[in-house]
């Protein structure tokens, strides 16, 4: 006896029209469609005309969907069947609708059951239509299912990992795209385009950004952009298995009676110009949301400054740093993204996107010379109706430019100024009394981009006024004192010192060196001072700074957060050392350190530098001077100052020979600090053997001692060597 379920016709081919209307078809989908039947679905779609595609298509798409999790490759398979044979038009249209609800962040839900939970309940009837029954666990024949069908369907529904379901939505809707958009023949291709990028790149947004969904984004844009070779002719074949239905997209239904209606068959220049600018910024958005993920504890985006700093100035570089930036070389998941940029930038060639240019107009705002009208007002529309309304990302422009000047990493012929350089940097992470972490990927690219200005044997452009100099000294400052990553802040110090000690001015050097001592800077009163003589409150377009009221009321802004702030003044100090240390070999260049004489230092500029250097309230420690008060400890805050400390002392080991007579600060520093040390040091004994005799290791209520161990015994060494500087220096005296 026949079974007569195995000879049961499928109810999607029974069904099919002409045996139903295309909207009763589609009703039926939403109750039988399965992840098994959906290959049966896409047999259908596949081998007719296109007329089901074109009729259903549209609407098919929110049925597909949630099936992409459990049958991906059919799911998928799917997609690309209504993207290449329904109505371009109108699928697109329904690719953007589900495009802004994945970018929509209020939206946390995953639509990816089978079933919509109550939403049928929801679901509304209309007059003469039989109310809706939940079949529960019977089948549409109405038997219930098997334990063995219900367990296959369970082992069919298994979610992939946690937050990669919206991910495999994005690359599925943006491949529609890609076989979307080029389909649709119409007079303003921009009209489409200004509607389903956006909504991808809210998505892409809202997404966790990985390599896989950039990667899946560029592919859309290179079919988008690119210039496609003409299809290969099919192969005559000899044998009787019947040919595949042909993978080639179906005309644009629409573009015929447009074409009639119009007279139009092309689009125009202008309408060209205007999705090419598209694509262009497109591109460039998806570059600046790429680069600004990548930041890690270990790696500051794609460190491209510590990079060519390698390439540039391999002996500057030990074998640790050379062995960790080799990882570069070694990582699979940083080659990806090597390659992965490798195709931005390919993309940006194909588009005409010069970055020397486009990075220029970043800098000076210049006027498009193709659309000289791009600064005037123009009335706000639904599309954008020429290039000059569509903006290209400063970050992406920035990330562009810093790539193709980190791959011509010999060339020594940057496109920029120093001067506007600074204007970039200053805009980017403009001085704050309370500044925010900046951003890595971007900090990287400015700083990779001003290192070549700072390489020893560069031949650099003339040096910004002084008023920039300071801002671009101060900015690089304050950066590397907040920059929570290693190799950024390393590289803006390394940075900041050649380019301090390269300026011409010696009286400017000295300037930064006094405003590093002091740890802060002005707002814009020096830039007043300097470039404006009467200035006026708002904001310095040059520097993008607040200006202040009056150059008689400065504003203060602390170049580090206040346990940052012995460290850089240690910082100061080894610039004025490194001055020092120039005079001494060439009388010509350096800082002559004349103002630490007695018969030199009556100026105002000489006298606060000593201040800063030998603070006058230093007293000496002591079991009289530490105080058990708290909130005045006295022992604390001369162990955060131990580095500033041991860097005066250094710096006096190098001047004590040339100078003759010393200011009197100078021997009551190095006393005070000496015998500050003999006390460190026998507290550290005393605690060191009270630990012994104790029987622990470390620990105890002067535990804080043992982690200033280093600090204290060097700076024990630094007052032995300034002392016998000092005694040689009276001898010969």
């Amino acid at each position: 006896m026949v079974d007569q379920t195995s000879t049961r016709e499928d109810p999607l081919v029974a069904a099919l029209p002409p045996a139903t209307d295309y909207i009763t078809y589609l009703t039926l989908l939403e109750y039988q469609l399965t992840p098994e039947n959906l290959p049966t679905l896409n047999r259908l779609l596949n081998e007719d005309d296109g007329k089901l595609a074109a009729e259903i298509g549209w609407d098919l798409l929110r049925l597909i969907l949630p099936m992409l999790n459990p049958a991906l490759e059919e799911a998928v398979r799917c997609t690309e069947i209504v993207a290449r044979r329904g109505n371009p038009r109108e699928v697109v249209v329904r690719v953007a609708e589900e495009l802004e609800k994945l970018g929509d962040p209020a939206d946390d839900f995953e639509d990816d059951d089978l079933e919509d939970d109550d939403d049928d309940d929801a679901l509304p009837t209309f007059a003469g239509e039989a109310p809706r029954v939940h079949l529960g666990d019977m089948t549409l024949e109405g038997m219930p299912e098997t334990e063995q069908h219900a367990e296959a369907n369970s082992r069919n529904t298994v979610q992939p990992p946690a937050g990669s379901s919206k991910a495999i939505k994005l690359q599925a809707l943006l491949n529609m795209l890609g076989i979307l958009h080029p389909r649709i023949k119409t007079q303003y291709p921009s009209r489409f385009l200004a509607t389903s990028l956006p909504a991808a790149l809210g998505a892409y947004r809202q997404i966790p950004i990985t390599t896989a969904t950039t990667s899946t984004f560029l592919t859309m844009l290179e079919k988008l952009a690119g210039k496609k070779r003409p299809d290969l002719p099919p192969r005559v074949s000899t044998s009787n298995i019947k040919p595949a239905p042909s993978s080639a997209p179906l005309p644009d239904p629409e573009a015929k009676a447009e074409e009639e209606e119009t007279g139009v068959k092309a689009p125009s220049d202008e309408e060209k110009a205007i999705v090419h600018r598209l694509l262009s910024a497109v591109t460039l958005e998806v570059l600046d949301e790429y680069l600004s993920c990548l930041s890690s504890p270990e790696h500051s985006s794609m460190s491209w400054t510590a990079r060519l700093r390698e390439t540039l100035e391999p002996q500057r570089v030990n074998s640790l740093r050379v062995k960790e930036t080799q990882l570069w070389k070694e990582t699979e998941e940083l080659k990806q993204q090597d390659t992965l940029l490798s195709k931005f930038h390919k993309l940006c060639t194909e588009l005409d996107v010069h970055s020397s240019i486009e990075i220029k107009k970043v800098v000076h705002d210049e006027v498009d010379l193709e659309h000289p009208d791009q600064d005037k007002e123009e009335e706000p529309s639904e599309y954008p109706t020429s290039p000059a309304q569509i903006p290209f990302p400063r970050a992406g422009v920035i990330f562009l430019h810093a790539y193709e000047s980190f791959l011509a990493a010999q060339d020594a012929s940057p496109v920029l100024s120093t001067t506007q350089l600074t204007k970039l940097i200053a805009h980017s992470f403009p001085l704050s009394a309370t500044p925010s972490i900046p951003n890595p990927a971007l900090q990287d690219s400015l700083l990779s981009l001003l290192y070549k200005h700072a390489l020893p044997n560069t031949k650099l452009d003339a040096p910004p006024s002084p008023a920039k100099f300071l801002l671009l000294i101060s900015t690089l400052t304050q950066l590397f004192t907040i920059t929570p990553w290693a190799s950024l802040r390393d590289s803006a110090h390394h940075i900041a010192t050649r380019l301090l000690h390269a300026h011409p001015d010696p009286n400017m050097r000295l300037q930064v060196i006094t405003q590093t001592l002091r740890g802060s800077t002005l707002s814009t009163n020096w830039a007043e001072t300097f470039d404006d003589p009467d200035p006026e409150p708002g904001i310095d377009e040059e520097t993008g700074l607040t200006r202040s009221t009056s150059a008689l009321q400065p504003h203060p802004i602390p170049l580090a957060p206040p346990q940052q702030l012995p460290a850089l003044k240690a910082i100061g100090v080894n610039w004025l050392k490194d001055e020092f240390a120039a005079w001494t070999r060439d009388k010509f260049s350096g800082i002559e350190p004349a103002f630490l004489t007695t018969t030199d230092n009556d100026t105002n500029e000489a006298r606060a530098l000593l201040y800063l250097l030998f603070p006058a309230n230093l007293q000496p420690l002591s079991s009289d001077t530490i105080s058990t008060d708290p909130e005045s400890d006295t022992l604390g805050s001369f162990l955060l100052d131990i580095a500033f400390y041991i860097s005066t002392l250094n710096l006096l080991c190098i001047v004590l020979p040339h100078l003759r007579p010393l200011d009197d600060r100078v021997p009551m520093h190095i006393t005070s600090l000496s015998e500050s040390s003999e006390f460190l040091v026998q507290l550290l004994q005393h605690a060191t053997s009270a630990s012994k005799a104790a029987g622990l290791s470390a620990g105890g209520e002067d535990s804080f001692l043992d982690d200033s161990r280093a600090d204290i015994i060097a700076l024990q060494d630094a007052c032995t060597r300034v002392n016998a500087a000092l005694e040689h220096a009276g001898n010969v005296a």
